[in-house]
């Protein structure tokens, strides 16, 4: 092999390592981005609401026994009254959940934040036949206190309006606080007095509850039927309980989802009554989880962008250095260099630009700035209008391949090994006839 292209080899490899490093520079600026946005989104969850997470809603009924017991001995003994305080905690036999989602941003500067509002309606059933308590000593008697209602929600600063309790025929207002250390925070209604012989009581709760990034409900009655609906587009149903197949429906207009969840398919009653008289809110309950996250935003599509940075420069570099070698021209490595910082600045651009309008124009319009300065470059330094303008819109159909599978969620990795194997093989067969040892002469 000749001097004259080895060198030319050598150098223009140099330079794709070099431009490597000013990639590598836009994407650090990128991921500092990243993590000025999720700072911005926890600031604004801890000034404004967090992920909601529902449970509930739980029976709270006290009782007391009451006894006598026999202290001392012979004629020193004497009958003395106890009693003995306690909690009986019944979960609905049937929970019904229906309710929609709205979506909106909070922004602060150029960072902002997906928030969601649920609109839903709580409704189920309590058998009241369940308030039985048994005695622990032979002559102790049962007396039952004044039962409430308790509805744990992670996060009260996210309630909208004075929800009320339609409790069997009454209407009842809610109280802050669960009564509960298990449930930390929530709200929780007084009920009063009552009565077995009621059977099956009731309720319905019209709640109106802020939150960010995701909605947990915990079913912890005996038949759990839930229904959500939303105009998100992606949503990420998590959790122990996906829904029916049947049931979902995922399209640009949003998603509708149902979940049937029977208290045979999980745990949750039995460690939930186990624990209910822990002091603390630590207990990991199973639920059904969606989230708002956005499954792809301006930071992780600039990222992405760049991971085929080096890709382009090189195949860039690789369309001159074989424009050099069929159409015998001459091109100077400083003009190498100028077009692959032209290439790296695109990114720069891009981000910047996204910020402000959004990933789609940024794009648009950082492209087209970059493709049209290549190709005015190209113009002159090769002299030849048509060259410029074939290679500029060769770059233009590889920006608008990347573009595609930069939005394309699914079939990214897919597109992006079909653009590379496409380009590989365009390149051999141009190639196929040409003389690598030839190429230069002294």
């Amino acid at each position: 092999m000749q001097k004259p292209f080895l060198y030319k080899s050598l150098g223009i490899l140099a330079l794709i390592l070099l431009m490597s490093l000013a990639l590598g520079y836009v994407n650090d600026l990128i991921l500092e981005r990243q993590s000025r946005q999720a700072n911005v989104e926890s600031n604004i969850a801890k000034s404004s609401t967090e992920a909601q997470t529902f449970t509930g809603p739980i029976l709270v009924i006290p009782y007391t026994e009451h006894y006598t017991e026999t202290v001392g001995r012979d004629k020193d003994s004497k009958i003395v009254e106890r009693k003995d305080e306690g909690h009986l905690y019944l979960l609905p036999s049937t929970l019904t959940v229906t309710g929609d989602f709205a979506h909106n941003y909070k922004q602060r500067g150029i960072f902002k934040a997906l928030m969601y509002r649920f609109n839903g309606d709580i409704a189920g059933g309590f058998n009241l036949n369940q308030i039985k308590v048994q005695a622990q000593h032979t002559n102790g008697s049962i007396r039952f206190g004044e039962a409430s209602l308790a509805i744990g929600l992670s996060d009260t600063r996210g309630i909208d309006g004075q929800p009320v309790l339609h409790w069997g025929t009454q209407t009842l207002g809610l109280k802050q606080g669960t009564q509960l250390p298990l449930l930390g925070a929530g709200i929780h209604a007084d009920l009063g007095h009552l009565q077995p012989e009621q059977g099956l009581v009731s309720f319905k709760l019209n709640l109106h509850l802020r939150g960010m990034q995701q909605f947990n409900l915990i079913p912890l009655a005996d038949k759990n039927s839930v229904r959500l609906h939303s105009s998100w587009q992606h949503p990420h149903f998590d959790g122990n309980f996906l829904p029916d197949a049947n049931s979902q429906r995922i399209s640009d207009k949003g998603f509708d989802a149902q979940w049937e969840v029977s208290s045979l398919a999980s745990n949750i009653q039995e460690r939930l009554l186990s624990s209910l008289n822990r002091t603390s809110a630590n207990l990991p309950l199973e639920a059904i989880t969606v989230g708002f996250v956005e499954p792809v935003n301006i930071y992780s599509l600039s990222d992405r962008a760049t991971k085929y940075g080096l890709l382009f420069i090189g195949l860039t570099f690789a369309g001159f250095f074989i424009f050099e070698v069929m159409k015998q021209l001459r091109i100077h490595p400083a003009q190498y260099t100028l077009v692959g910082l032209a290439m790296a600045i695109f990114y720069l651009l891009l981000i910047s630009l996204a910020e402000h309008i959004g990933f789609s124009y940024a794009y648009l319009i950082a492209s087209a700035a970059c493709i049209g300065l290549i190709g005015y470059y190209l113009v002159s330094i090769l002299q030849n209008r048509r060259y410029g303008i074939v290679f500029s819109c060769k770059l233009s159909l590889l920006y608008g391949t990347l573009y595609g599978i930069l939005i394309s969620e699914d079939n990214a990795l897919l597109m992006g090994s079909l653009l590379v194997f496409s380009l590989l093989t365009f390149t051999m067969i141009v190639t196929r006839k040409v003389n690598w040892y030839a190429l230069s002469h002294p």
